[in-house]
């Protein structure tokens, strides 16, 4: 009977293992890091839970630039993966490889309801031609914080949302603080020298990153950032630092990113702009900082008159067209259930991106959320009541990535006294760009 017992056991042990060796594994890259990465992968970990017939495996990339460079090199006979997250910008690059499925198409084969729940502007983005591309997995929006604290010692109204470059130049001002030697202690407004935020500005003008149309009904083929709306943002960023309340803290990204952060939480800046995705950091950082900072947001400024909107920010999921029918319909079924409402929910909860469905605002974790960070809802409200326009859309094109060092690099220059004007650094920075566009261009074609 023992004997009996032990066979028992036995087959039934080997029966568990071959079911857990029966799961097709799905490969699934991803470029977010630190703690938003470390939710992507309690998100991963879900799905492996709610099923077992397919296992995903995360591998983590450095950033987002490593994750599309890798892909690239791989499509020359590497192994791909089956599903992979890549930022905005790469959406034309994906496209140009020929190695991936539209999820549009999957969503009309199993007649799912996905697209009338999908945030507008956030579907808007990666629908060219008419079809949706990839399924939005983190969303952003620019914003613009600010101390409130610093706001209402200087006599500034801390609920107001909208501000035009005049009404923050002068604000700027009456936040600015010096020491007995002329000194700045607190500038009022810190900055990097960021492509995206310039580009999001072109749209609250209305104007157009690319021609023809930001590329959305055809290919781009030139760059056009260099307009009176790009000349106007660089002029407001001169300006403040011609009168001493603004600070540049160099070209976006690194050690750059990371002072600029920290002169915000220390109250050493009043204002700074950077992505909705990071106000759960700033919200901690500067409790942790003990400085007194209270975070507030507020829709990035623009000019006097400007009636247009933001781009969306983030990343979304790829699935390419490789690996068995099995590992296909895995992949599928791994980035649906990355678009559920509820896991939209958690996962904006627990970083600071928006939910990419609107039905996830139902959501309990979602609904706390917001009651305990009303600063979230000012980005959600900001998306909202952009209107749709190919400048709101963005731009898509295939040397996005170049093309935003170029930006970066003529900000610097012309900040920095290299070029006497805006304009002459926008048009040296669009002429390299449109080079770029039109070499790139004629190897995809």
């Amino acid at each position: 009977m023992k004997f009996l017992a032990r066979a028992a056991v036995s087959v039934v042990l080997l029966c568990s293992a071959a079911t857990v060796f029966a799961q097709t594994k799905v490969t699934f890259w991803y470029g977010l890091t630190g703690f938003n990465g470390e939710v992507v992968k309690q998100v991963v970990d879900k799905y492996n839970a709610s099923q077992t017939k397919y296992l995903v495996q995360a591998v983590a990339q450095p950033d987002y630039d490593a994750t599309i460079n890798k892909l690239n090199t791989s499509l020359a006979g590497g192994e791909l993966p089956n599903v992979v997250q890549v930022y905005d910008i790469g959406t034309q690059r994906m496209i140009d490889t020929q190695k991936v499925v539209a999820v549009g198409d999957l969503i009309t084969k199993d007649k799912l309801d996905v697209l009338k729940d999908l945030e507008p502007a956030v579907a808007s983005y990666y629908t060219i031609g008419g079809k949706l591309w990839s399924m939005p997995f983190n969303s952003s929006a620019p914003v613009m914080y600010f101390d409130k604290a610093a706001f209402r010692e200087a006599g500034l109204d801390p609920n107001k949302r909208i501000w035009t470059y005049d009404e923050l130049a002068v604000a700027a001002k009456k936040l600015t603080k010096k020491d007995a030697d002329g000194k700045v202690i607190r500038a009022g407004i810190g900055f990097t020298l960021y492509s995206w935020i310039l580009e999001e500005e072109l749209a609250t003008q209305g104007a157009l990153f690319a021609d023809p149309g930001n590329g959305r009904k055809q290919r781009a083929t030139k760059l056009v950032f260099n307009n009176p709306a790009g000349v106007a943002w660089l002029n407001f960023l001169k300006r403040t630092l011609d009168d001493g309340s603004g600070r540049s803290f160099g070209i976006d990204g690194g050690a750059n990113s990371t002072a600029r952060d920290a002169a915000f939480v220390n109250g050493d800046s009043a204002i700074t702009f950077n992505s909705i995705a990071s106000l759960r950091g700033y919200l901690k950082n500067s409790t942790d900082a003990g400085k007194g900072v209270d975070v507030g947001t507020a829709f990035i400024p623009r000019p006097t008159g400007a009636k247009g909107g933001v781009i969306i920010g983030g990343a979304s999921l790829w699935i390419t067209n490789t690996g068995t029918t099995d590992e296909q319909a895995g992949a599928w079924d791994f980035v649906k259930f990355t678009s559920r409402p509820d896991i939209q929910a958690f996962f904006s909860s627990n970083t600071g991106y928006y939910p990419t469905r609107k039905a996830a605002y139902a959501e309990p974790e979602m609904k706390d959320t917001l009651a305990k960070y009303p600063q979230f809802q000012v980005a959600v409200d900001e998306l909202r009541t952009t209107a749709a326009s190919p400048a709101t859309q963005g731009a898509v094109f295939g040397t996005f990535v170049k093309t935003r060092s170029n930006v970066q690099a003529a900000m610097e220059q012309f900040l920095s006294g290299k070029f006497p004007t805006a304009q002459a650094a926008l048009d040296d920075a669009a002429k390299k760009s449109s080079a770029e566009l039109a070499e790139y261009n004629a190897l995809v074609h």
